[in-house]
């Protein structure tokens, strides 16, 4: 290469690097007022905070339905997530992407918390609200303890995982332990009473000797 070549390529070179900086001078005297206003604010549609790997580490976005910030692992799986919008929740996730945590609000006005087993199935779940109440679950769809305030009566009851029979300790006046065999009957309740069995041949207990009221059946009913 001449001297003269070699003076040319550093003219073009000096020039294309001023044209590159009065480029970056003219975005940010132009296109920054768009995007950071005068209150220290940044506007945008989604910020992407990436680690060393170049993988997403948090992802923050939004539109006019639903607003999301996800914070991810190094493999980029999501492992918690922030959701507004209509809907606000909390949602936590296993190395599986499997959901095993949530907390999202009620329509009643309270709020819920869903705890979940490794597998991503529902373990334990409390809700707040005008009928708090909390659950526990092994390995069933259905809750096998629960306990809580439902039509204004305090109850516990525990299930097996299979079948209905169970125990059913409720609040109402007088307090009484009920046992609940296989068809959701119950042949024996306990109260300040004393011991209670329903005759064979159903007929009804006299008033001053009921242990359990209608609120009680219609809960039972619930429960099946």
């Amino acid at each position: 290469m001449t001297i003269r070549q070699i003076i040319r390529f550093n003219r073009i070179f000096f020039l294309a690097n001023l044209a590159l900086f009065i480029g970056i001078i003219a975005f940010f005297a132009v296109g920054a007022p768009f995007l950071i206003h005068s209150g220290g604010s940044i506007e945008a549609n989604r910020i992407i905070l990436k680690g060393e790997s170049g993988m997403p580490n948090m992802i923050l976005q939004g539109d006019d339905e639903n607003t999301l910030m996800t914070f991810n692992d190094s493999r980029g799986n999501i492992r918690l997530q922030l959701q507004g919008g209509v809907f606000p929740a909390l949602i936590m996730k296993n190395d599986s992407q499997e959901i095993v945590g949530t907390f999202f609000p009620l329509k009643d006005g309270g709020a819920a918390v869903g705890l979940g087993d490794r597998e991503g199935n529902m373990a334990t779940f409390i809700r707040g609200g005008s009928a708090p109440m909390m659950n526990f679950y092994h390995e069933s769809n259905q809750p096998n303890i629960a306990m809580g305030i439902a039509n204004e009566l305090p109850h516990f009851v525990m299930i097996p995982k299979e079948g209905h029979e169970g125990v059913l300790i409720h609040g109402n006046a007088p307090a009484s332990l009920l046992f609940i065999d296989e068809n959701g009957e119950i042949p024996v309740s306990l109260s300040r009473y004393g011991l209670h069995q329903p005759s064979e041949s159903k007929e009804e207990t006299p008033s001053d000797e009921k242990v359990f009221s209608s609120d009680i059946q219609s809960f039972l009913k619930g429960v099946e």
